[in-house]
C-alpha cells in the first residue's frame, strides 16, 4: 500500500545494493590511495639512512627475509642503507653491540629482554617473532 508519488516530487533512495556497491567502491578507492608510493624518498644513496641489524646466529632459514630485502632493494625503496652482521659463538651478545653502538638494531631472544630490564639496560624489545623460545 505504498502509493507512488508523482515524477516531479520523486525521491532517489539508495537500496541495500546501491549502498553496498557505493561503499565498496569508496573503500577500494581510499585503500589504494593508501597503498601509492609517491610519499617514499628518493632511492639515491647519499639520501638513505645507514642502518646496522645483527642477527642472533650466523646466517640460517630464519634471516633469509632480511637478506632477500637486501637482494631485491626493498630496503633501499625505504630509503634504508642496511648492513647485516651475522652473530656467532665468536661474537659478543647483541645485547653488549647494541649498547656499544655496533649494531642499531638485533635480532635477540625473549631472555635477553627480560635481563636486560633485571639489569637496568635501557633497551626497548619491537617485537617476538616466534610464539615459544627454548
Amino acid at each position: 500500500m505504498n502509493p507512488s508519488l508523482p515524477s516531479s516530487t520523486a525521491i532517489n533512495r539508495f537500496n541495500r545494493r546501491n549502498f553496498i556497491q557505493y561503499c565498496s567502491i569508496w573503500i577500494g578507492s581510499s585503500f589504494i590511495a593508501g597503498c601509492n608510493n609517491s610519499n617514499q624518498p628518493s632511492t639515491s644513496d647519499s639520501r638513505l639512512d645507514k642502518v646496522t641489524f645483527g642477527t642472533n646466529w650466523i646466517a640460517q632459514a630464519e634471516h633469509g627475509g632480511f637478506y632477500q630485502a637486501i637482494a631485491t632493494g626493498i630496503y633501499k625503496d625505504y630509503g634504508l642503507d642496511v648492513t647485516i652482521k651475522m652473530g656467532g659463538p665468536q661474537v659478543p651478545s647483541g645485547t653488549q653491540l647494541l649498547m656499544g653502538g655496533a649494531v642499531d638494531f638485533f635480532m635477540g631472544y625473549g631472555i635477553d629482554a627480560v635481563n636486560a630490564i633485571a639489569q637496568g639496560i635501557p633497551k626497548i624489545t619491537v617485537a617476538a617473532i616466534f610464539q615459544k623460545d627454548p
